[in-house]
């Protein structure tokens, strides 16, 4: 074998021996790759698994703490509230305070005042305890007195019953007496007997209308006066015009200030007309 032949043969055994050590070295490479590649994805699937924890337990807090949160806040609004109402609590009691101690002054004041009313009354007491014996001491004079009185007051019982006797024979025999004048077909009026036995007053007025009854034969006139001028019923008045006598008529309505009285006389071939004279004078 040639020099070159031995050369090459060594530069080839050398390229084997460089071709397996790369080859070894590959795979020790490729090797050693899967294995920290398979330690990685399980390290990765470990974090991922461990992250997903870790999220949820993350997640998990979080929603607690939003519910603390909120039960911290609704808390918080409902010691707000508790503490509204306690500051106004502590104005109404600070008011209330203020009211009762306006009353306690009020009250203070009234009991002095009752004290020193008290203090009057018992002067009064006093004025009146001696008032009491002066009335004492006058209640027996009063009594006589009283007494005194009711026997008088007897007496005139006895005579108001004796006078009542009278009234009631009084009053018998005017009922007696107004029959029989009555039966006799005399008036029993008190103005017709005064109209008899006294004279009308003066008094001059005008016939305001005259006509003569359909029924009968009476004719009745209106005149212009009355009771203002003092007549009554049963008063009589001569009718005249001029100087002439024209007859007389007799009252049987009178009003206060006109009068309806009846024909009883008449001259001969008079006519009575409106605007004729009546007067009590003649």
């Amino acid at each position: 074998m040639t020099f070159l032949g031995k050369v090459l043969v060594v530069v080839h055994l050398v390229l084997s021996v460089l071709f397996m050590a790369f080859a070894g070295a590959v795979y020790t490479s490729q090797t050693n790759w899967r294995t920290k590649h398979d330690a990685l994805a399980k390290t990765a699937t470990a974090a991922q698994t461990q992250a997903q924890t870790d999220q949820q337990a993350l997640q998990t807090s979080i929603t607690e703490l939003n519910a603390k949160l909120a039960a911290t806040q609704n808390e918080k609004t409902t010691w707000e509230g508790k503490a509204k109402s306690l500051e106004d609590e502590n104005g109404r009691l600070d008011t209330e305070n203020k009211s009762l101690k306006t009353s306690l002054d009020g009250q203070r004041t009234v009991a002095e005042l009752n004290s020193q009313e008290a203090e009057e009354r018992s002067k009064e007491a006093q004025v009146q305890r001696a008032r009491n014996m002066e009335l004492t001491q006058s209640r027996s004079t009063l009594s006589g007195d009283l007494n005194s009185v009711r026997d008088e007051l007897f007496s005139l019982k006895l005579k108001v019953a004796d006078n009542q006797e009278k009234y009631d024979a009084l009053l018998k025999n005017y009922g007696t007496m107004r029959a029989y004048l009555a039966s006799k077909d005399l008036p029993t009026d008190p103005r017709v007997m005064s109209v008899k036995s006294s004279p009308p007053p003066a008094v001059d007025g005008k016939i305001l209308s005259a006509k003569r009854e359909e029924k009968g034969n009476r004719t009745l006139v209106e005149i212009s006066v009355g009771q203002d001028d003092g007549l009554i019923n049963e008063h009589t008045m001569t009718i005249y015009r001029g100087d002439k006598y024209l007859g007389r008529i007799r009252l049987v309505d009178v009003r206060p200030d006109r009068s309806v009285g009846v024909v009883v006389d008449t001259a001969p071939n008079s006519v009575i007309q409106v605007e004729d004279h009546v007067t009590t004078k003649f």
